[in-house]
């Protein structure tokens, strides 16, 4: 099962974009807090970029802004490019659904 679960702060203001085919997309950079503390006591956070397509992502760009608290549901979708005749391998986070907690 592919599925990844986030909660947390918008980072940066996504920039919703276009393809060539006409697809609206942004990527938005969320941050989620670890569920335990360092050794000083701190919650670090962990950022994590997700690719949002479609409604989902004009809605996304014209109601939320830096600091909104949003959930995410989607996939982790796994890439290879070719670089120096070597295949590199990362991985994106794809939102398929996303609920709107808090607007900042």
């Amino acid at each position: 099962m592919n599925v990844f679960c986030l909660v947390g702060q918008i980072k940066e203001m996504p920039q919703l974009r276009s393809i060539p085919s006409g697809e609206k997309v942004c990527n938005v950079l969320l941050e989620v807090e670890r569920p335990y503390a360092n050794a000083d006591g701190v919650y670090e956070l962990d950022t994590f970029q997700i690719e949002v397509w479609r409604g989902l992502a004009e809605t996304l760009c014209s109601t939320m802004k830096t600091g909104s608290w949003i959930t995410v549901k989607g996939r982790i979708s796994s890439r290879a490019y070719h670089k120096d005749d070597k295949v590199y391998y990362n991985s994106v986070f794809v939102a398929e659904h996303i609920g709107f907690i808090h607007t900042a």
